[in-house]
């Protein structure tokens, strides 16, 4: 449900709240503020909502002290606007059963709208693509409040999606159409999240192939299972920006992504009403297609800056081939067998996270060790230190100390 929730998958999340009980689980009637005092008034409650969900969608922004980056060259792909044919392919793909967005309108007004409104979307897209400005209304978002566990009356305990305009919807499945081409080409492989053909089988296939093999040979190895807090809330967009131009994104579609977020504003839906509007400023937009997919650019670039200076670290997979990381969109998977470059590399992924406005959950970071025959080093990550479990649930498989990976 969680991972449903953060990319945006409506339908799914709804599915899994029937599934888990129902209706009756979507928001509490009873709702406290922080300091655990219950509100009774129904204007003041609505507040709250706001309240909460301008502190998770504006984190700090970050320093940008990035350091310099090598830029790739622009890709050499088509920038001009969309043809009725990508128009009506980005409605075709559409998913029917989705809730309606800001402006009231379904999956299915489009879909079977006729050839006079696909025409007319190509026309209006067309104009967006050559002024690259967007309406207002394309940027806001309705945030429904999802209980999830623990005490129905904290709105910690509730996780908001996002419904946004179908119409801003077909632009960023356009342009991510556009662009998947050439970035699938580039993307690291140790990314497998969101990429056509890839998926959490092949990453826990891989590891639990290493855990196999090493075990084989009695080499220690220490596994760092890392979590980062509300990674797809508190992305710096400045820095999201930056990396896509790092990474070569031609010019007219960071001006178009741009646009999509150029007056992010949102209001939340509880209890049959709107609260007043809220701004976002940080993060990638819930419930767009294109957010799972900028957001990896974000993790490359990461990864790319943090293993410049550990070439020769990690595990030795055939001579002269070391892996060092594995990732499914923000969930990073660290592997070595030597406890103080382990240490010297979070220091190091901690640094920098922190120049991207994102930060670790310690508490929820684990380590595990197989086949190690010195002391249990003390990994931290900041002053933390880093739990040692004997298992770990990984992309919803544990994955034990003992070569076992029960699906």
């Amino acid at each position: 449900m969680e991972k449903a929730s953060r990319i945006g998958n409506t339908r799914q999340l709804f599915r899994l709240i029937r599934e888990t009980g129902g209706r009756r689980q979507i928001i509490s009637e009873t709702i406290s503020e922080k300091n655990g005092t219950i509100i009774s008034s129904q204007d003041r409650r609505l507040d709250r909502w706001k309240e909460h969900y301008e502190e998770q969608f504006n984190w700090p922004t970050a320093t940008l002290n990035l350091p310099s980056i090598q830029h790739l060259p622009e890709w050499d792909i088509d920038t001009g606007p969309p043809s009725l044919t990508e128009v009506t392919k980005a409605v075709t793909n559409l998913k029917l059963g989705k809730a309606a967005g800001p402006d009231g309108m379904t999956p299915e007004v489009f879909k079977y709208g006729g050839d006079s409104l696909l025409s007319a979307l190509t026309e209006v897209l067309g104009s967006v693509w050559e002024s690259e400005e967007v309406p207002s209304g394309w940027c806001k978002s309705l945030i429904i409040p999802i209980y999830k566990k623990g005490d129905k009356s904290s709105c910690d305990n509730h996780r908001g999606i996002s419904l946004t305009n179908i119409v801003s919807k077909v632009l960023g499945s356009i342009i991510m159409r556009r662009l998947s081409g050439a970035r699938e080409a580039q993307t690291r492989e140790s990314q497998a999240g969101f990429r056509p053909g890839r998926g959490c089988i092949d990453h826990i296939f891989t590891l639990r192939q290493i855990l196999e093999h090493r075990h084989s040979y009695r080499r220690p190895t220490v596994i760092i299972f890392l979590d980062l807090k509300a990674a797809f809330d508190s992305v710096d967009r400045e820095v999201l920006w930056r990396c896509l131009a790092v990474k070569g994104i031609p010019r007219k579609y960071i001006a178009l992504i741009k646009a999509l977020y150029s007056y992010s504003y949102s209001q939340v839906r509880a209890y049959g009403e709107l609260s007043s509007e809220l701004m976002t400023t940080s993060g990638v937009r819930q419930g767009c297609p294109l957010s799972p997919f900028l957001f990896n650019f974000i993790i490359d670039v990461l990864m790319d800056l943090t293993l410049g200076d550990f070439s020769d670290s990690g595990i030795d997979l055939l001579p002269g081939n070391n892996l060092v990381d594995l990732e499914y969109a923000d969930d990073i998977v660290l592997l070595g067998e030597d406890a103080d470059e382990m240490q010297s590399l979070l220091n190091t992924l901690s640094r920098n996270l922190r120049m991207f406005g994102m930060r670790f959950a310690p508490a929820k970071c684990k380590m595990m060790l197989q086949d190690w025959t010195t002391s249990t080093p003390s990994l931290k990550i900041g002053s933390e230190v880093v739990e040692h479990v004997d298992r770990f649930t990984y992309l919803g498989s544990t994955i034990s100390q003992r070569q076992r990976v029960d699906l």
